[in-house]
């Protein structure tokens, strides 16, 4: 019920929760054409910029601006696989997966009977996608033959890993609401 009157009541909340819903296409909508990043995760980043002057609680500020970094980052790591060619690899794939899943636990971090087990999944799930992205940005890093592909891979990698970054940033304030 908490969470529920919290959305209802906080706009921040509200886009907040919309940005993090709005995620769940990336990984299959956007894996598969990745050009599409602007059309479907720009209303979005529309919404959190519109949802900055509202009031709420700090913690909802926190959140809204997280999200909307969140939002910023896949966006721009889809503008790159889409100006590069490149279809999402295994980890890529891997990380918008755990992103994917870690933004379906935005309702628990707001309730009291799930709030802990919510935070630690969100957090595992956060880091499982950046070792994910770690280790084959390190593979891509040592294959001096195909150095500017890799350049892009990796560029795409740092993208998605601060993607995550944010998304864990954007849980840790839900929790802290």
């Amino acid at each position: 019920m908490r969470a529920f009157w919290l959305t209802l009541k906080d706009r921040r909340l509200r886009a907040v929760m919309k940005a993090r819903k709005a995620a769940g296409p990336a990984r299959g909508d956007l894996a598969a054409e990745p050009g599409r990043a602007g059309e479907l995760l720009g209303p979005t980043q529309e919404a959190l910029r519109l949802a900055a002057v509202a009031g709420g609680p700090e913690a909802s500020a926190a959140a809204r601006a997280a999200a909307a970094d969140f939002a910023a980052l896949l966006e721009k790591a889809f503008s790159d696989m889409a100006l590069h060619g490149v279809k999402p690899d295994a980890a890529m794939t891997e990380a918008l997966g755990c992103a994917q899943r870690a933004c379906t636990l935005a309702p628990r971090l707001l309730s009291p009977s799930g709030r802990t087990w919510g935070a630690a999944s969100a957090r595992a799930l956060c880091a499982a996608g950046r070792k994910a992205l770690s280790q084959a940005s390190a593979a891509a890093r040592s294959d001096v033959a195909g150095f500017p592909a890799n350049l892009k891979f990796c560029s795409i990698y740092s993208g998605l890993d601060g993607a995550l970054d944010a998304l864990q940033r954007c849980c840790e304030a839900l929790f802290g609401i």
